[in-house]
């Protein structure tokens, strides 16, 4: 359950095969979605104050989480917002390279969240390219991230990925919604990554979802689910 504490909203969004991959066994990057997905990722990312992404996206992927869409961009800047969402990635070692593009776009606030097992020379560095926020403890702690987040007058967040960083927020409960697009596609791997990782809910734990809307357009389905707080 979610605790009465103050928290962002959260809302987890990702693209998937029909058989619950978000990517190959690889870690390839492509476009798993249509032109209308990645309208609706930017609609979500413009609706943001930030998207929260793990060290395993970055050190796979690394680029920055920008509003992608001229309009959209230009609509949030009229209301007086930063033309990008925070950019926020986890790292409890900091074991992920500073020369991944995300670091280096001009146009984007970031922080990075560690913890003490963060070697000292590592802070340094990351110093350089985002705020860096030390977390009590050696493990990171969801809840944690969001109490910090909130102090900054963060109010809506977005996780996009990975699987393992899906689940330890669904895991603290403090997931609100979930934004799925299934494309027709078949991956399959044992080891490639899914929308929720990490090591997984027994049945008597399971989070209860609730479906909020459906909606096919071509060969794709895009679900809205809420979660079911007890």
């Amino acid at each position: 359950m979610r605790y009465s504490e103050a928290l962002p909203h959260v809302i987890v969004n990702m693209a998937m095969s029909v058989d619950g991959k978000i990517t190959t066994y690889r870690r390839e990057r492509f476009a798993l979605g249509s032109d209308y997905d990645r309208r609706l990722m930017d609609l979500l990312r413009t609706r943001a104050d930030a998207v929260i992404i793990g060290a395993g996206t970055v050190r796979h992927d690394g680029h920055p989480v920008l509003i992608r869409y001229h309009d959209l961009r230009e609509k949030r800047v009229a209301r007086g917002r930063s033309p990008h969402p925070i950019n926020v990635v986890l790292s409890r070692k900091l074991d992920m390279p500073t020369t991944k593009p995300i670091f280096e776009h001009p146009d984007t606030e970031k922080i990075v969240f560690t913890t003490r097992a963060a070697p000292a020379a590592r802070l340094t560095r990351f110093r350089r390219f985002a705020d860096v926020v030390v977390l009590g403890g050696r493990s990171l702690s969801p809840r944690a991230v969001l109490h910090d987040l909130y102090c900054r007058r963060v109010r809506n967040v977005l996780l996009e990925g990975g699987g393992e960083l899906h689940f330890a927020f669904a895991k603290a409960g403090v997931v609100d919604e979930l934004y799925i697009t299934v494309t027709p596609r078949l991956i399959g791997g044992a080891s490639a990554p899914t929308v929720l990782d990490g090591k997984g809910f027994l049945a008597a734990h399971h989070p209860r979802l609730r479906i909020i809307s459906s909606r096919r357009v071509g060969d794709e389905m895009f679900l809205k689910y809420r979660i079911v707080r007890d």
